[in-house]
């Protein structure tokens, strides 16, 4: 006993000598010490005969000690030089004692052997053990970054400082918040996804730090941190990816603009969700904006663009093409010549176009056409068939 407490001790002092973060606390070093001696301890049993070849070198303090390094932050890397140490004390200190007392080659080679097979199996139980409690803690680590990134898009208040710390990510800087998902169908994976915002991120600079978060297996929210100064380039255009959606925020300051940059990410979720039309590819809220805001109530800009569209809301591929030039004719202040030459026809296919859609939708002649462009505007995001039940809801009131 007396021996394995002695080697125990060699043990973890030569580990905390040559893995200097083991080398903090005297408690550490005491916890250590203590599964050192009680792994000893087992071998000497074992090399002895005083227990079976089944019994393993990992004991409950061993791997105790496997769960608080993971705790405390270490790599795999360092586990695996700790045992090593480890090994090495044990078989010389054995071997030594077996040529002091015994010298015979073939025990010197029986307990050579036996170590050798029980140390692969002592390595994989504290490995498997310390793997275990660092994805545990980095669990609770992302639940935590999570809670506290639902706190702040909620917009209740919190400590800034403590954020910026559990998030390691300035929120006093400028913002740009981006959402990418893939089709749920698809074979894209979050690791595949990340790839996918240093591109975005770069049209403006250089981030000075990045947030990104899994949500689910096919998608992320991710923040970019910029300086001040940071402008978007004026030559830069965003990426398109395939199968992939991405929805850019708009940059915002401080605590308020990362949260508004990604509500503003989230309004462009949602447009995309409500167009049946609309292909994967990247979106900027500054480029929808209005859109977005006249989409909040989507039952109401419904009812909204069924008013005041009626029968020219129709989904009908010909009616599709009436509501598409007069939109045009609208967009450039009823000039005939313009509208033609964008849609390669005649001046008097676009009157006749222009005027069949204004009898369809029963917009009054000299009125205001304002209300009449908002509808136009916003069809463009909304399913057909929710059109046609809204026109016919209203026809029965």
């Amino acid at each position: 006993m007396s021996w394995a407490i002695e080697i125990g001790e060699s043990s973890a002092a030569k580990m905390s000598e040559e893995v200097p973060l083991l080398d903090q606390t005297p408690s550490l070093f005491n916890v250590l010490r203590r599964g050192t001696t009680s792994s000893i301890l087992r071998a000497l049993m074992l090399v002895t005969g005083l227990t079976g070849p089944e019994t393993s070198l990992a004991s409950a303090e061993a791997v105790a000690i496997a769960r608080d390094l993971a705790q405390r932050g270490l790599q795999l890397h360092d586990v695996l030089r700790i045992i090593r140490i480890g090994y090495a004390v044990l078989a010389t200190a054995l071997l030594d004692a077996i040529v002091e007392f015994d010298g015979r080659a073939h025990e010197l080679r029986r307990v050579s052997v036996l170590l050798f097979d029980v140390v692969d199996d002592f390595a994989s139980i504290l490995t498997t053990a310390f793997v275990e409690e660092e994805r545990l803690r980095e669990a609770d680590a992302s639940a935590a970054r999570l809670d506290l990134l639902r706190t702040l898009i909620d917009g209740r208040p919190v400590d800034n400082a403590a954020a910026t710390r559990l998030l390691s990510y300035p929120l006093n800087a400028e913002h740009i918040a981006l959402i990418v998902s893939s089709d749920k169908t698809e074979s894209i994976d979050p690791v595949d996804l990340r790839h996918v915002v240093d591109p975005v991120f770069n049209a403006w600079a250089a981030p000075l730090a990045k947030l990104i978060v899994p949500i689910g297996a096919h998608s992320l929210w991710a923040w970019a941190a910029f300086a001040p100064s940071a402008t978007r380039r004026v030559d830069s255009r965003l990426p398109n990816y395939d199968k992939v959606n991405v929805a850019v925020g708009q940059p915002g300051r401080g605590v308020g603009g990362f949260r508004r940059s990604h509500l503003e990410a989230k309004a462009v979720e949602r447009l995309r969700a409500l167009s049946e039309s609309v292909r994967p590819t990247t979106i900027e809220h500054r480029d929808v904006d209005l859109d977005a805001l006249l989409l909040m109530d989507t039952q109401a800009a419904m009812q909204f663009v069924s008013r005041y569209l009626g029968p020219l809301a129709s989904p009908d591929p010909r009616i599709t093409e009436l509501r598409a030039t007069l939109e045009l004719y609208l967009e450039h202040d009823h000039r005939l010549s313009e509208v033609a030459e964008l849609k390669h026809i005649s001046r008097n296919t676009v009157t006749y176009r222009v005027q069949h859609a204004l009898d369809m939708c029963a917009h009054p002649a000299g009125e205001s056409t304002t209300r009449l462009r908002n509808a136009l505007h916003i069809q463009r995001w909304l399913p057909g068939d929710n059109l046609e039940q809204s026109s016919a809801g209203r026809s029965d009131e």
